[in-house]
């Protein structure tokens, strides 16, 4: 998957589950929290759970 894939599924899954991030946002909170075990919301969790693949590619 390239990121622009990767960028669109971010956007749907979002947009599907009526929050109101961006994916920069998602990104970000992955990288800076998510990943060093530090608390992350309850939906922001959803996020991160549904499209962990997505957001590796983006990281990068």
């Amino acid at each position: 998957m390239d990121k622009e894939q990767a960028r669109q599924n971010v956007e749907r899954f979002i947009a599907k589950r009526d929050y109101t991030y961006t994916v920069d946002q998602v990104v970000e909170n992955y990288l800076k929290y998510y990943k060093k075990g530090c608390y992350i919301s309850h939906s922001m969790k959803d996020c991160v759970k549904h499209l962990k693949a997505e957001l590796e590619v983006l990281s990068q």
